[in-house]
């Protein structure tokens, strides 16, 4: 299966004068677009390459939201290989470099061409991210799952291995962040200080991004180093109206499908099975006996076997058992065989979806 990878690249130091002097034309055709939107062809802006030009009109001037830019990025469609050219040991973008080729390794295979490459300046230096496909690696023979219980109130998510009862918290609370941020965007709100929201919000983006990087990247890593797949619960429904657990994400605002989206994509890198179980009830079973108790906050005591947990950990153990009866072969029905077999949950209506 292809993937869609994106690489950083470093671009030498003897491309600098000529990029440079790009930017500096390119800020000025840029203010163009902005102040005339209905120049939309690149005939009207002959100082720049027409490749160049054609991209600067569809990432800036065909965004009504777009005013002006303070971090000019130069972007390249790659145009199925005819904009940017795969060669040994790199590649060259003719229309800017001529024949010079940008030396760089690839940290996967590429597979076909490079999709796309946005040129950019940081601390005067200059970088490439490139975008190219590449094929996953072959799916690994998992006979075990880890289960990821991702939260709201506590961490990010909680990584737990049945096999070897392994127990890791991943990332910073959700919950105590998310207030910080939403204070200091109340406080500026009532200031009107609207450039400053936009920085705050652009902020908490970048933070939370970075965050869903680090914890994915783990779980993965984790995964191939220990032959696992790994089970995540399918929170497609949690804010359906009925749902309990409605008003945890909406408190919390922890972006739960982006968290799914980097472990698919890196799981996908690495062939790592990645298996989608039901959520219900998966932190108020025992993971030890099967039976149903309330946790109290974070701590999970079960009256029956006098098992003592933290709830998230205990609900990772579920995830994980529900991910190896699918990994198995077994089939889950609608009204979820609960741990050991020893309970079977009610029909499940939104009354009982609480994770």
């Amino acid at each position: 299966m292809q993937n869609t990878v994106t690489q950083l690249v470093k671009i030498p130091s003897d491309f600098r004068r000529k990029l440079d002097n790009l930017l500096v034309e390119s800020r000025a055709v840029v203010s163009v677009m902005l102040s005339e939107r209905n120049k939309t062809s690149s005939k009207y802006y002959p100082s720049i390459p027409c490749v160049v030009a054609k991209s600067l009109i569809s990432k800036y001037q065909h965004n009504p939201k777009c005013e002006s830019v303070k971090h000019l990025v130069l972007p390249i469609c790659g145009d199925k290989g005819r904009q940017i050219k795969l060669v040994d040991g790199g590649f060259r973008i003719p229309s800017i470099f001529g024949k010079a080729v940008i030396q760089t390794g690839w940290y996967h295979p590429v597979e076909g061409h490079i999709r796309q490459a946005e040129l950019l300046q940081r601390d005067g230096a200059w970088f490439a991210a490139v975008s190219y496909n590449t094929i996953g690696a072959e799916e690994i023979q998992a006979l075990d799952c880890v289960g990821i219980d991702r939260n709201s109130v506590g961490n990010v998510a909680v990584m737990s291995d049945p096999k070897t009862g392994y127990v890791e918290h991943l990332g910073f609370n959700p919950a105590r962040t998310k207030d910080v941020w939403r204070g200091r965007r109340k406080n500026l709100q009532k200031a009107r200080k609207n450039r400053l929201l936009f920085r705050i919000r652009r902020k908490q983006e970048r933070r939370t991004k970075l965050e869903n990087h680090i914890v994915s990247k783990r779980i993965v890593d984790y995964a191939v180093s220990h032959c696992r797949a790994v089970a995540i619960e399918s929170l497609k429904n949690v804010v359906t109206k009925g749902s309990k657990i409605r008003k945890f994400s909406q408190t919390s605002q922890w972006s739960f499908a982006q968290l799914e989206s980097f472990i698919r994509y890196k799981a996908a890198l690495h062939g790592v099975p990645v298996v989608s179980v039901p959520p219900e009830y998966t932190s108020q079973i025992c993971s030890r006996c099967g039976s149903i108790q309330k946790p109290d906050g974070k701590v999970y005591h079960c009256g029956v076997c006098g098992h003592i947990d933290h709830r998230d950990a205990n609900a990772g153990f579920n995830i994980a058992e529900r991910g190896n009866e699918i990994l198995s072969g077994g089939k889950l029905r609608d009204s979820v065989s609960l741990q050991r077999g020893l309970l079977v949950a009610p029909s499940l209506g939104h009354d009982y979806a609480k994770a």
